[in-house]
This record gives C-alpha cells, sequence and structure tokens, in this order.
C-alpha cells in the first residue's frame, strides 16, 4: 500500500512539476484605413519620395501620415501610378520581447528608432498592407487618365476591437513528451502494483 501511495505522489509531482506557467497574449491595437483616414495629420506631402518601411525601393509620389495616438500612428503613401501602402505604425515600449517575436512572426517590422521617421524615439512596430488609392492628376503626352475613384484597403483588419496576435506559447515538444511518458510509467506502475497485490 505504501508503494502504490509514494508512486501516486511522485507521478502528480511530476504532473504538476511540468505545467505550464500562464502567458498572455497582446491585443493589437486598431488602426483606420487610408480609405477613411482618421487622427491628426502630422505631415503631408503632395510629392516627392518617401520612405516605406520593408520597402527599400524609390517610392515616388504622396504621403500623409496620421497620428492616432501617443503609441499609434498611421502613414499612407500613394504612389503616382495609384497603389497605395498603408502603414501601420505601434511605439513597442509596452511590449515584452516574446510579444514582439509573435508580431514578428505575424509580418510586422521593427523599427529600432522612430526618432529617424520623425515618430516618438524607441522602438516601433510596422505592418504595411496595400490599398488602391486615386493616381495623382498629373498628365503626360500619352496618358489623360484622371482616376478619381476612391481607395480601398485591401487585405487589412479594420476591426475596431483589435486583433490577438496569436496563441500564447504555453510549452514545447518537450513538455509533451515528458507528460506523455509519466503518463505511461504511471499506468504501468499501476499494473504492476495491481499484479504484485493480487493472490
Amino acid at each position: 500500500m505504501k508503494t502504490q501511495i509514494i508512486t501516486v505522489l511522485t507521478a502528480f509531482l511530476l504532473v504538476f512539476a511540468m505545467a505550464a506557467p500562464d502567458v498572455s497574449a497582446q491585443t493589437v491595437p486598431s488602426f483606420p484605413t487610408c480609405a477613411n483616414p482618421q487622427g491628426t495629420v502630422t505631415a503631408s506631402y503632395s510629392e516627392g519620395d518617401h520612405g516605406v518601411p520593408g520597402n527599400t525601393g524609390t517610392n515616388t509620389g504622396s504621403d500623409t501620415v496620421f497620428e492616432l495616438s501617443g503609441d499609434t500612428t498611421m502613414q499612407c503613401f500613394c504612389a503616382d501610378n495609384g497603389d497605395g501602402t498603408q502603414t501601420n505604425w505601434w511605439h513597442a515600449a509596452s511590449l515584452t520581447d516574446e510579444e514582439v517575436q509573435i508580431l514578428k512572426n505575424q509580418g510586422w517590422i521593427v523599427v529600432p528608432n522612430g526618432e529617424l521617421w520623425g515618430l516618438a524615439e524607441g522602438e516601433w512596430l510596422t505592418f504595411s498592407s496595400p490599398y488602391a488609392c486615386p493616381a495623382s492628376n498629373k498628365s503626360d503626352n500619352n496618358s489623360s487618365d484622371n482616376n478619381n475613384s476612391s481607395g480601398d484597403v485591401l487585405g487589412a483588419s479594420t476591426d475596431p476591437g483589435g486583433s490577438v496576435l496569436g496563441l500564447a506559447s504555453t510549452g514545447n515538444i518537450a513538455m509533451i513528451y515528458g507528460l506523455a511518458g509519466v503518463g505511461v510509467l504511471s499506468l504501468l506502475a499501476g499494473f504492476l502494483l495491481r499484479k504484485i497485490s493480487l493472490p
């Protein structure tokens, strides 16, 4: 009887020792769309070359930056050909390294110092998505395209409640194998103890 109690207690101790710690996931703030911008305009350029995080090419067109809150900013870039890029900027000061890694896995880009982009000092995360914006009304000798359609964001979330970054990391394969092993050992110990105690 003593061996059964010791075996059961050992199994419980192993299971509780391998239990995963609580981990919470950060919620992404909501961003409006460039088709319906909100916030305070902090910069606006009708033409010129502009930077878009993650795009090292030359970006010629118009660019408007909207401050949404102290931690969120939205950049709306429209190339001369009508291809637009909406970039959502999120100040990463309140995020843990694990949360930043989850965001990076989902396509967010880390900008080490926002001050170089005209934002507050510190690390920022950016997420860009394409949208169709009106092309510039400049005309050349070969074209008379006056595209005045409204822009649509293609592929950006407009959920006002935000989005969950992803599933919280609750363990790894070693812990799963360990728990499975404890279960198998417990079953074997139970069968052996039963066999020993039978007359």
